[in-house]
This record gives C-alpha cells, structure tokens and sequence, in this order.
C-alpha cells in the first residue's frame, strides 16, 4: 500500500469530522478556521525558534509568513 493511501479508518475519520463542520453554522465554521490558522502559525514560529535560536523576533515572523505564503498541498 501507497503510504499515501488512506486506511478505512482515516476515511471513517474524516467523514467523521466533515459531519461536524457541516453541522457548525458559518459563524463556528470561520470561528475554528482562525483558530486553526493561528495555532498553525504557532507551531511554525515555535520550529522556527527552536531550530534558529539566533533569530530575531521578526525574522521569525517573517519565516513563519513566508511559509504559509508558499504553502503547497497535496
């Protein structure tokens, strides 16, 4: 199996959780969205600082907006 192929229970889990944003309204739905993105951005401030410890606050900030400039997926 690919290791990108997904197993019956990954499947299971995202049906799960599409079910629970289809149940939140708009409101809850951009709510989690910018809660989403900000502990995203956290996280990669956090690697950045660990990996880079010699790194000013704002060269941090500004891997962490180049990052999610050129983000790919899939």
């Amino acid at each position: 199996m690919s290791p990108l192929a997904e197993t019956d229970h990954e499947r299971a889990a995202h049906a799960h959780q599409a079910a629970i944003y289809r149940a939140m309204s708009p409101q809850q739905r951009l709510a989690q969205a910018l809660r989403m993105n900000r502990t995203m951005r956290r996280l990669l401030a956090t690697g950045f600082r660990l990996r880079h410890a010699d790194w000013s606050e704002v060269q941090i900030q500004r891997a962490v907006a180049d990052s999610v400039l050129h983000a790919r997926t899939g």
